[in-house]
């Protein structure tokens, strides 16, 4: 079982998997109140436990994305990208 909410399990696999539409297409949509996989709110919190208390593995992150990184900090450089692209303000 996976440290992370099954919601952000879902976005990653919609907007983070190597053949989804990507990151700009995330940021856009997850600002929208009516967006179908969490509130705005909702997404910076669950994108920043995610981060700040480390609740995905690379493994994890393999399965969900099919995006591999060669270490863990790698993976994380890139979850920060994430939250600076889509939510834009402090963690």
């Amino acid at each position: 079982m996976m440290n992370i909410s099954n919601k952000l399990i879902r976005i990653f696999e919609a907007y983070c998997h190597v053949n989804a539409s990507g990151i700009e297409l995330l940021a856009e949509h997850c600002k929208k109140d009516n967006w179908s996989y969490a509130a705005p709110s909702e997404y910076e919190d669950l994108l920043r436990d995610a981060i700040k208390n480390r609740r995905i593995t690379l493994k994890e992150y393999d399965e969900i994305t099919k995006e591999e990184f060669d270490s863990e900090e790698e993976l994380y450089i890139w979850l920060n990208e994430i939250w600076e692209k889509t939510v834009g303000k402090p963690l």
